[in-house]
Formats: C-alpha cells, sequence, structure tokens
C-alpha cells in the first residue's frame, strides 16, 4: 500500500499480507481504517513463486508475492465506513463524502461535515461465523429495533470513567443509548447478519442466517488467516519440476490445440518438449509431467513427502538440489537414542506460506482438508493463483523412536488418557464441522508439547524471539518428529544461531533447563490437576509453562499437556521421558 506522499494510505510487507493482514482483514492505516480488497481488484503481482506439491493440492496455476514497492500495490477500501467526529462528535457514514472528493481524502483522510474536524473510524463493528463483516448498526442500536428514522447522530462521553456505559449514542430524534452490552451478542437477538463482503465491493449480498456478533475492528477474532505451508524438498525443487510449472499453462494449451486441429495429445507434448525442455532426456520430462499431474488430494501427503526427504537426506534421491535443502546429522549417544532415532540440523531450508482465504470468530484447524465456514480467495479466470511468500532459513528435525512410543503407549494410565485426548480432539472438530481423518492421541500431544517447551528455551539461547521460530509436527501411523525451524523472507535467511543448538551435547543441555522448567508452574497445583475433558483438548497446560506465540504454534496452542512429558505428582507414570528426566534434572518424584 506503498505510494507518493500525498496518496499513501498505510505501508506492509508481503509476509504481513500472508499471515496477519491479508484480503478481508481490518487495517489501521495513516488516515483512517481500511479493509484490503480480493485477488482479482489487484493490478500488480510480485515476484512469481514456484511449488509444484502446493500448486497440485490447492488447484492453482502459480503463487505469486504480493507487490508491495510502489503505488497502488494493494487496493483497499475505507471500512468500517461510519466515523466519529473527534470533536463535536457527528457520527455519519463517509462513503458519500469520500466519493464526493477522493483527492481530499487521499490527502487528508476524512472530516466531519459539520465542523470540519478530522474524525476517526468506528471502533465497533459486526462479524458473523460465516466470515462476513458490517458496521455496527448504529440506527437499530440507538432506536432499540427496526426504524425508518434519518436523524443525526452524534456519540459523547460522560467522562465519569472509562467504561462502556460512560459512552453514549443520540440520534436527533431524541432517542439515545449508552454502550454498555454493545460487545455481548445477547443484546442483538432477532437482528440477521447482512451477509456483506466489504473486501468484494462489487457483488451481491449473501443470504445468511448467522447471528450476528459484536466485536471491535482491532479484536482478534475479526480475521483469521488460513493459509497452508511446505518444505522444499528434492525432488520438487529439481530445476526440471520448476521449468514443468512454469509452462505448466503452456504444455496444457499445447495439447488442446493439437486435439483441435486434429492431432494427439502427445504430439502437442512433444512439441512443447522440443520447444522448452529439450536439455533433458525425454523418459526424464516424462516421469516428472506425471508426477506433477497426479493430484495432491490430502496435506498429509504433503507432509508425508518432507517427512521421507528430511529422514533420507543422505539418499542421492535426495541430494539432487541443495540450493533450498541440506542437511546433516551426527549419530545420537546411547541415552538419547532411546527416546529419539535421529536428530537432524537441516542448514539449508524454504518453506512456501499460501494464503487461501480467511475465517472469523474461530481460529482454523491447520490441517483439515474440509471446513465450513472458510471464506476462500477468488483465484482468477485467466491465471489461477493465490498470494505467497517463501521463507528462508534453517531448522533441527528431531525423529521420535517409534518402538518407545510403543510401548510407552501400552502402559494402561497413558492409554487410558491417550483415548481421552482423541475423543476431546474428535468432540471439537465435530462442533467445528471439521473433517478429519485421523484422531490425535497423546504421542501427537507429547510431541507438540516438548516442541513448545524446546522453543521457549531455543529463545533463550538462539537469538530468535519464541514468536520467530515456528513448529511443524509430522504425525500419522508412519510418521513421528517435529521440525522447529526460523528463517526471514530476505535472501539470505537466518544466521545459523538455530542449528547450532542441534549437537547431542546442545539438545541434552536444552532439555535439561526444559524439563526443570516444565516441573514446576506457578499456576500449579491447578494446571497440573487439569485433564482433557469434552472440547477442553489441554491437560496440564497454561501461559506460564506450556503455551507460546500463536504464530509460532501450528495448532493454536491446542492439545498441550506437559504431564506427558515430566513426571507430575499422581500422574508419573504417563511420562515418556520420566527416566531421563530423573537423569538430567537428578530429581525423582
Amino acid at each position: 500500500m506503498a505510494g507518493y506522499d500525498n496518496n499513501k494510505l498505510g505501508e506492509l510487507r508481503p509476509n504481513q499480507i500472508i499471515t496477519t493482514f491479508g484480503p478481508g482483514s481490518v487495517v489501521d492505516a495513516v488516515k483512517d481504517s481500511v479493509t484490503i480488497l480480493d485477488i482479482p481488484y489487484w493490478k500488480d503481482k510480485g515476484k512469481k513463486i514456484i511449488d509444484g506439491r502446493l500448486a497440485s493440492y490447492l488447484n492453482v496455476d502459480a503463487f505469486y508475492m504480493p507487490r508491495t514497492s510502489f503505488a497502488h500495490d494493494i487496493p483497499v477500501v475505507t471500512f468500517p465506513y461510519w466515523h466519529v467526529c473527534s470533536k463535536c462528535g457527528r457520527l455519519f457514514d463517509a462513503r458519500e463524502i469520500i466519493n464526493d472528493d477522493l483527492d481530499k481524502y487521499l490527502k487528508f483522510g476524512v472530516n466531519c461535515p459539520d465542523c470540519h474536524w478530522r474524525v476517526y473510524p468506528a471502533r465497533f463493528i459486526t462479524i458473523c461465523e460465516n466470515g462476513h463483516m458490517s458496521d455496527f448498526p448504529w440506527r437499530w442500536w440507538v432506536h432499540r429495533g427496526e426504524t425508518d428514522c434519518k436523524g443525526e447522530m452524534r456519540m459523547y462521553s460522560t467522562g465519569n470513567t472509562s467504561t462502556l456505559s460512560d459512552m453514549w449514542v443520540e440520534c436527533s430524534c431524541g432517542a439515545k443509548r449508552s454502550m454498555s452490552g454493545a460487545t455481548q451478542a445477547r443484546n442483538f437477538e432477532g437482528l440477521s447478519c447482512s451477509g456483506m463482503h466489504p473486501f468484494r465491493p462489487h457483488t451481491r449480498r449473501e443470504h445468511c442466517e448467522k447471528p450476528v456478533i459484536p466485536s471491535q475492528r482491532g479484536a482478534s477474532n475479526v480475521y483469521f488467516a488460513v493459509t497452508r505451508s511446505a518444505i522444499s524438498i528434492p525432488p520438487w525443487i529439481n530445476p526440471l519440476y520448476n521449468l514443468i510449472d512454469e509452462h505448466l499453462r503452456d504444455i496444457e494449451q499445447a495439447k488442446k490445440m493439437a486435439v483441435r486441429f486434429g492431432r494427439s495429445e502427445e504430439e502437442g507434448l512433444q512439441q512443447i518438449y522440443e520447444e522448452y525442455f529439450s536439455d533433458y532426456a525425454r523418459d526424464e520430462f516424462d516421469a516428472a509431467y506425471e508426477r506433477r499431474m497426479k493430484n495432491i488430494k490430502e496435506f498429509t501427503e504433503i507432509k508425508r513427502m518432507e517427512y521421507e526427504a528430511i529422514t533420507h537426506h543422505n539418499d542421492p534421491t535426495y541430494q539432487s538440489n541443495k540450493k533450498h535443502f541440506k542437511a546433516e546429522e551426527d549419530p545420537l549417544p546411547g541415552y538419547l537414542s532411546h527416546y529419539f532415532s535421529r536428530i537432524i540440523r537441516i542448514t539449508r531450508l524454504r518453506e512456501v506460506r499460501v494464503l487461501l482465504g480467511f475465517t472469523r470468530v474461530d481460529a482454523p484447524d491447520p490441517d483439515a482438508d474440509e471446513q465450513p465456514n472458510i471464506v476462500y480467495l477468488t483465484k482468477g479466470r485467466d491465471e489461477r493463483w493465490l498470494p505467497a511468500v517463501e521463507v528462508n532459513g534453517e531448522g533441527i528435525f528431531i525423529e521420535f523412536n517409534r518402538q518407545t512410543l510403543v510401548k510407552w503407549l501400552t502402559e494402561p494410565k497413558t492409554r487410558e488418557i491417550s483415548e481421552k485426548y482423541a475423543a476431546s480432539y474428535r468432540e471439537y472438530c465435530e462442533s467445528k464441522g471439521w473433517t478429519i481423518k485421523a484422531d490425535r492421541n497423546a504421542v501427537y500431544v507429547l510431541m507438540h508439547t516438548f516442541s513448545h517447551l524446546l522453543i521457549k528455551q531455543m529463545a533463550m539461547s538462539s537469538g530468535y524471539s519464541s514468536s520467530a521460530i515456528r513448529e511443524r509436527i509430522y504425525f500419522d501411523d508412519k510418521m513421528a518428529g517435529v521440525l522447529l525451524y526460523t528463517g526471514s523472507s530476505d535472501k539470505e535467511g537466518s544466521l545459523g544461531g538455530l542449528v547450532e543448538l542441534g549437537t547431542a551435547e546442545q539438545m541434552t543441555s536444552l532439555m535439561r533447563e526444559a524439563f526443570q522448567e516444565a516441573l514446576v508452574c506457578t499456576n500449579d497445583p491447578e494446571c497440573m490437576n487439569t485433564l482433557p475433558a469434552e472440547k477442553n483438548s489441554n491437560g496440564a497446560a497454561c501461559h506460564s509453562c506450556c503455551m507460546i506465540s500463536e504464530t509460532a504454534c501450528e495448532n493454536g496452542n491446542r492439545m498441550l499437556d506437559r504431564g506427558l512429558v515430566v513426571p507430575l505428582s499422581r500422574r508419573e507414570e504417563t511420562s515418556y521421558f520420566r527416566e531421563l528426566v530423573n537423569e538430567l534434572c537428578q530429581v525423582e518424584i
């Protein structure tokens, strides 16, 4: 949203657009509050990003980085429409003023039609679970129901306290009402959702029967980005695969044209091969093209490919290209090999993050393939694309010992709590309408909690904040591992501080400190006695001991329990690292 001085509404980095301020979000700009428009309204695109696996899974032709370097890069419209004068308190819809003199608005923002003083956007809006967003129903609120009154409204404060009960809205007809209760959904019963999507200003309102939920425009439940990401791995980062993705539309077009003129698709494919791919053997091209055209239907498939590439990094098949992926590992000492199969240092890593759409009210599930209430971005007609960023960095991959995990799960106490977690996760997903492919049991909770405990300790030693270190959990019948990684959107990536912590000696030191922190929480005994039940999918976990920034957590700080990592009072048998904790921390519970 950069531009020349008098036309500059604000600035955003590409990574912010993907993770926090994408289309449909509310952004506080320099002169006003705005919402970013859907991608068909974008005139220009930035750098093209190629990732065949994600493109296949999301059914798009390409990804492009948001262009944020010149004027008019990212189009926006003002939202909320209603504004309040900072001097006389006039409450009015600013759209007519903006449309009458757009140049004046771009230079000075919105001014009050009465006193011509600067105004500010109203802080209250309404949203619904289907992703719609509207202005606060000011006239409905003041008149306590539907009304035809068109009187002027003003907002003022009695000045006694700073609570909402001392904020009043008054209409020139004499009706007035305090803003007390303006954020409580029960006070809006009978008011139907408007079905509006302000980020698509030229589309019709949708029919929506969801209840209206009042909120403030800066509240965290107004916008949750729905993203998917993939770690670039061999052979998908082979130049041949990238070349196929670059010319995928040309290939499809050539096959269609060949059929149209009475030739076979094979002849069209041969023509394209000779034009763009003659540097490669035909059978090599055919194998790569066939693999690219096999659509990936589940996100778990992408993670399974990454897991195979990381755990087989020494295999020549996965060493074809070290530009985006390079890994190394050392043998584990005996006291760690009982718990882990390997610890791999990934010195070069690239992650592609793609923005699919957004939800409101509730955060999305990071792995579910089908979720209701997601407002998907329009992918485009001529070229189907989505906004994305690529992040270069480093990471540490920890693979758990599957034999030890199986033995640990057979313990009666562990099996009992594992069933509770599986049932709790299932019930939570059903309440949200999410489609789940596999239950998440105690093994997932163990790896997730262990990941959080390590992130908190790594932040103390690596030079990164805890919000900059992200987790990626690999869990199913054939996967049991955690990738902790960091990076930045610049070309060079990160500085190596995380990889240095991946040696056996450094990991032992980190685990000792993490276990000591997890043994005692400032919220004990309440925290340590918490167990999963119904929709509560957390056990002994809170912000004091296990939870981290939600930008770093893969699952919204759900499914955590330090009682599965370290031995807690009356729960010693459920600890996976019970003997290691006793050895490293010199304590026995």
